[in-house]
């Protein structure tokens, strides 16, 4: 039985999560079949090298245990360290706390990603997910009512698009399968650290929908959760976006009120996370005839400029700082290439982060580099930003504009320091889990958010249907968005 979303987001009450530590199995590398049963479900992230403090969640007057990374200005201070006495400095000391405390507790790891359709069919509801999120679509507050019916309308027009990329790589994305294996990956790489945990996977525009996840943690009762989003950097639309939707379950459900969760935000400067990159870095450098002569190109995927100058996202400083870890550790192997840094994936007429991809592929084209290895820095799995857009849109940019030596670094995928460098945050970031204080929401305020939500779709669905009508504007807005 296939899960289908309807148009209105109601999930198909058929389709449930499956549970990944009800039985045993082999494990395989990522791309490949495993015969483990899997916990399809959520999303969420970590550090290593930060201090473990609590932080609040003012937007709806929850708290709970996070790893927060601030953006490392002193990049060699590296040490760790925590205001914790419960967490330990050394890895063998961490695996005998955790040890001692696993017959008595029933550990969960929630690992967060974006999701993505696994047919040609799915192109459409799930952009449709994607531009409903206001954390995706900015919108002001006067005109919020606008926000799902606005999504219907690009989703609909960039859905054609989107097919054809989804098309060039097999017909749909492999995230999902992905994303599994790396979850089977994860719990084998933990119990290797003494830890027996639940593994579960929740996606936020596709299946299998964070709200699964979290309804078969609720199930299983696990008694202590860590929230691991599968994004190296913070963003408000990515990490951020799914700690929203956590925010808003626990408000309304006494049992995540009462749950220990440690949230790991970001970890993109643990040691594990770098030398893995640095490593597939090195490996692909090799593979040219001149490896010294090779430019590495960061790509990482892009937000709208404003969400940093107007919200606060960390990203773009993260990221920079990203950068700098990766190449510091690549001097000290002896690897002085040049490098830059550049952001892809715009959408519509508004300003992005710069550089754009694009232009600096043509700017490089221009300049005579001629020996280019691509790196997607921002993703940790193979999906249509990978295979499609730097795969065949940028490569094909790359050498018309000048550039004879195209290369680019895989997905961290199922690397094994990788995972098992993941495993460790997860061991590290158990002691500082703490329960949820949730908000009681009154009944009038739930009336009015009824009433409220039937007026904006009312008066949105309106504007829609005079927008669609409306042939002059239907080719400027197709013209903006494509």
């Amino acid at each position: 039985m296939e899960c289908v979303r309807s148009g209105s987001g109601v999930l198909d009450p058929r389709c449930s999560p499956r549970f990944l530590g009800k039985k045993g199995g082999s494990l395989t590398s990522c791309g490949k079949a495993t015969s483990t049963n899997l916990a399809i479900c959520t999303k969420h992230e970590q550090n290593l090298h930060g201090n473990v403090k609590p932080s609040q969640l003012a937007a709806s007057g929850s708290s709970y245990s996070v790893h927060r990374s601030p953006v490392l200005k002193q990049r060699q201070n590296l040490s760790a360290r925590s205001t914790s006495a419960d967490v330990y400095t050394t890895f063998d000391e961490n695996v005998r706390a955790v040890s001692s405390h696993a017959a008595e507790e029933k550990v969960g790891v929630l690992l967060l990603n974006l999701g993505g359709p696994e047919t040609l069919d799915d192109v459409q509801p799930f952009l449709f997910n994607l531009f409903a999120d206001p954390d995706i679509i900015r919108l002001p507050r006067l005109f919020r009512f606008l926000q799902r019916p606005l999504a219907k309308l690009i989703s609909t027009f960039r859905a054609p698009k989107s097919k054809e990329g989804y098309a060039s790589i097999g017909g749909g994305s492999p995230l999902r399968k992905i994303t599994d294996e790396q979850a089977n990956a994860l719990k084998v790489a933990l119990k290797k650290k003494n830890l027996n945990a639940n593994i579960y996977v929740g996606m936020r525009y596709w299946y299998p929908f964070t709200e699964e996840a979290i309804d078969q943690i609720k199930q299983d009762k696990i008694t202590k959760l860590v929230v691991l989003p599968l994004y190296p950097q913070y963003s408000i639309s990515t990490s951020g976006s799914s700690i929203r939707v956590l925010q808003n379950i626990v408000k309304e459900d006494s049992y995540f009120a009462g749950l220990p969760i440690s949230i790991i935000e970001s970890w993109y400067q643990r040691d594990g996370y770098v030398k893995s990159m640095a490593d597939l870095i090195e490996k692909e450098l090799s593979i040219f005839s001149n490896p010294e002569e090779v430019m590495i190109f960061f790509s990482a995927h892009g937000v709208p400029l404003t969400y940093v100058t107007d919200a606060g996202d960390p990203y773009r400083d993260q990221m920079e700082d990203c950068i700098a870890l990766i190449m510091g550790e690549l001097k000290s192997r002896g690897i002085l290439n040049s490098h830059t840094l550049a952001y892809q994936s715009r959408v519509g007429p508004v300003q992005w982060l710069k550089p754009y991809t694009d232009e600096v592929l043509v700017e490089l084209g221009q300049q005579g580099v001629k020996s280019l290895l691509a790196v997607p820095v921002s993703f940790v799995s193979e999906h249509i930003e990978t295979l499609e857009e730097i795969d065949m849109e940028y490569k094909e940019l790359a050498l018309e504009s000048g550039i004879e030596n195209w290369g680019r670094v895989p997905a961290l995928g199922c690397t094994s320091s990788f995972i098992s460098d993941l495993a460790d945050a997860v061991v590290e970031a158990l002691p500082s889990a703490s329960a949820l204080v949730t908000k009681k929401v009154d009944e009038s305020d739930s009336d009015m958010d009824l009433m409220h939500y039937l007026s904006k779709m009312f008066f949105g669905s309106i504007l829609a249907f005079v927008l669609l009508l409306s042939p002059r504007l239907i080719s400027a807005f197709r013209n903006t968005l494509l």
